[in-house]
């Protein structure tokens, strides 16, 4: 038996199944005072992100229970590079708000209910399993251009909300302070470079464990 791909099933199972919980759960109750309700929830990245990788466990699922039943090789290469973009997706929200929010939040706001799995375990599940775990094909130079697509979606989304409208006209508050001072113009392009990093470094690391 592959005990990898064993690993690595039980560990999306549990990982969609909290994440679609939790997701669920934002229409009857938040412990963030700023979702008032479960459609609110989507506009932080930390939601989305965690509800992309959970989306590529979702499809790594079945495929894994294949390969352990003998009735497949391997992982299929497309199935691998949706984890990857899900994954490099949380791990952004992971290092983002260990680094910029945890010195500006209270940790309770950060790491604890719903937050534990959306800021810790969820982005660590999905580096683990796609680092260690899902190692059957290797990641293409070319594929990590493709990990960069839901910051650069989400980011324009920001700007426009943050500060094209503006929270005085209706626009979101600019929650992830990316704006303070009027710099946007400098904190986006350094998540988006911070992103292709976080894109590479994994890449590397994936490939070199890989069979």
């Amino acid at each position: 038996m592959n005990k990898k791909i064993l690993a690595a099933l039980i560990i999306n199972i549990l990982v969609v199944l909290a994440t679609g919980a939790i997701a669920v759960s934002y229409y009857f109750y938040s412990s963030n005072p700023l979702v008032e309700n479960g459609v609110d929830s989507y506009k932080f990245f930390t939601t989305d992100s965690n509800i992309l990788a959970a989306l590529s466990s979702l499809v790594l699922i079945p495929f894994e229970v294949q390969v352990l039943r003998g009735k497949r090789d391997k992982v299929p290469h497309g199935a691998i590079v949706f984890k990857y973009v899900g994954m490099v997706s949380v791990m952004l929200t992971f290092i983002t708000v260990m680094t910029l929010l945890l010195p500006q939040y209270d940790i309770k706001f950060l790491l604890f209910d719903t937050s534990f799995h959306m800021h810790l375990t969820g982005p660590l599940a999905a580096f683990v399993t796609f680092v260690f775990l899902e190692t059957d094909s290797k990641i293409k130079f070319s594929e990590t251009f493709l990990a960069l697509i839901p910051c650069v979606l989400y980011g324009a989304v920001y700007l426009f909300e943050v500060v094209i409208i503006g929270e005085k006209n209706g626009g979101w508050m600019d929650f992830y302070t990316f704006n303070r001072g009027g710099f946007w113009y400098i904190s986006m392009p350094v998540i988006l470079i911070a992103t292709y990093l976080i894109a590479v470094l994994t890449r590397l690391a994936h490939n070199k464990l890989s069979k």
